[in-house]
């Protein structure tokens, strides 16, 4: 897919099968490349468009991280629970009743910057940021929370965060939550919780729209204002 979206540009692919963590994982793959940006990536995405490259491009440009799903507030490790209004960008998943689901959590833009936390399923990153900043596998030795730990520190750190609502993917798992999920939590609690908003979470908030074909779902992603 990456082949064909990149075209003639040059670029490198690092394909980490036996990671033991997410952050071991990604630590492993930018020790053995060299390019930048550099883009961290689940193995199930499918961008449903074909100009990756050139919204990528013109991304990096305006932005030090990208994301396609984040929020600009923290009330919690649970980047979702800041509610309406703090909620940005959108992904496409296999709806369990046939179809699927875009996931919108706020398109209200192609792009939009301030972000303090991203969601991993996609994030890439200038490589001096992800010198700076690290993969921090000794506390997230598993599958969860090493995105917002990433991106919250990056954010701290000074660097431009945004989310793209403009690169739509298909994510073809939902990725539901493990058993482990409540530890890493409370691992990301004791190690940010100075940057959590303290105030009552908000119950999970984000407008589904059900469609038959991922070509439906292509024309919900990208509403016609955006192109005016």
């Amino acid at each position: 897919m990456y082949q064909r979206l990149l075209g003639g540009r040059p670029f490198e692919m690092m394909i980490i099968p036996d990671a033991r963590s997410m952050c071991e994982g990604y630590a492993r793959g930018f020790a053995r490349c060299v390019g930048d940006p550099i883009v961290f990536a689940h193995h199930d995405l499918e961008y449903l468009y074909d100009d990756f490259g050139d919204v990528l491009e013109r991304s990096m440009e305006r932005f030090d991280v990208v994301g396609v799903a984040g929020t600009d507030k923290l009330v919690s490790p649970v980047w979702t629970h800041a509610g309406i209004g703090h909620l940005f960008g959108q992904v496409t998943h296999p709806s369990p009743r046939g179809g699927f689901e875009v996931h919108v959590y706020g398109a209200h833009r192609p792009a939009i910057g301030g972000m303090l936390a991203m969601d991993g399923l996609f994030l890439a990153a200038r490589r001096a940021v992800v010198a700076d900043i690290g993969w921090d596998a000794e506390t997230f030795n598993g599958f969860h929370f090493y995105d917002i730990d990433f991106t919250l520190r990056a954010a701290l750190a000074g660097y431009r965060l945004g989310v793209v609502s403009e690169l739509g993917f298909f994510h073809h798992s939902s990725g539901p939550p493990s058993k482990e999920y409540p530890v890493f939590a409370q691992r990301f609690a004791a190690k940010h919780g100075a940057h959590l908003r303290q105030r009552p979470m908000q119950a999970f908030q984000v407008a589904v729209q059900c469609v038959a074909t991922l070509e439906e779902a292509r024309q919900v992603m990208r509403p016609p204002h955006w192109s005016r």
